[in-house]
C-alpha cells in the first residue's frame, strides 16, 4: 500500500473527513467493522429506559440509535459528541426523526472539554475511541466528571483488527495500547478497571473495558 494511502487512512480514522478516503473509512470500518462492536457497547452497558447516557466519538450513528432503542419508550435521552463535522452531518441524516423527538442530542466537541454538566450520565461508552486521545488521563477526567456516581464507562475494540491496523503503519497517529489508557482511567480516578474477552451473539471474539466512577 502507497505510503501516502496509509497517511490518509490514519488521518481519517483519527479524524474523518471526507473525500474518497473518509467516504471508505466511513463506509467500511465506521458502518462494517464497527457495527458489531457499537451493538455490543450497548449491551454491555445495561442500558434502562429511564436513563442518561453518552456516546463520545459515535462516527455515523450507529451506537446511537442502538442505544436509543432502549430509552424510546421512557425518559431517557441519549447524547452524543464528535470532533468530526463530516461525522455528525451523517448521523444528524440517520437519527432525523429521533432528534426532532427530542431522545436524542449530537454536539461537536472534543473529548478534553465536553459541554455538559457535572454528574449528568447513567452510562458512558465509546468504540475505538481512546487511541486518538492525546492527553489520555486529562480526557478520561473529563468523562468521570460528567458521570453520575457509581456509573459506568464501556470501550469495546477488537485485538485482531488492532494488531492488523498497527502492523500495517495505520494506527500511526493513535496510540491502540489498553494498558496505557486502563492506567490513565486508574490515574483519573476510576475504580473496578477490568479488561474482558468476549464473544458477541455471532462468536465473534471482541475485548472492553469497563471502568466505574
Amino acid at each position: 500500500m502507497a505510503s501516502f494511502i496509509k497517511d490518509a487512512l490514519a488521518r481519517n480514522l483519527r479524524q474523518p473527513r471526507g473525500g474518497p478516503v473518509g467516504w471508505f473509512v466511513n463506509r467500511y470500518v465506521f458502518e462494517n467493522l464497527n457495527r458489531g462492536l457499537e451493538e455490543n457497547a450497548v449491551k454491555l452497558c445495561d442500558i434502562s429506559k429511564n436513563d442518561t447516557v453518552l456516546e463520545v466519538g459515535f462516527g455515523p450513528g450507529i451506537g446511537i440509535q442502538e442505544a436509543y432503542m432502549k430509552i424510546k419508550d421512557g425518559k431517557g435521552k441519549i447524547y452524543g459528541a464528535e470532533i468530526s463535522k463530516k461525522m455528525i452531518q451523517k448521523a444528524i441524516q440517520k437519527l432525523q426523526p429521533q432528534i426532532s423527538a427530542g431522545k436524542v442530542e449530537l454536539v461537536l466537541a472534543d473529548v478534553i472539554n465536553l459541554p455538559f454538566e457535572s454528574d449528568m450520565f447513567d452510562h458512558v461508552f465509546h468504540c475505538n475511541c481512546y487511541y486518538f486521545w492525546d492527553d489520555q488521563v486529562a480526557c478520561v477526567k473529563e468523562l468521570r466528571r460528567v458521570m453520575k456516581q457509581n456509573a459506568k464507562m464501556i470501550t469495546v475494540l477488537n485485538e485482531f483488527s488492532l494488531k492488523e491496523v498497527n502492523e500495517k503503519g495505520i494506527m500511526k497517529y493513535g496510540n491502540t495500547d489498553p494498558e496505557k489508557y486502563m492506567y490513565s482511567l486508574k490515574k483519573a480516578g476510576f475504580h473496578d478497571v477490568n479488561y474482558l474477552k468476549l464473544k458477541s451473539e455471532r462468536g465473534n471474539p471482541f475485548s472492553a473495558i469497563s471502568a466505574r466512577k
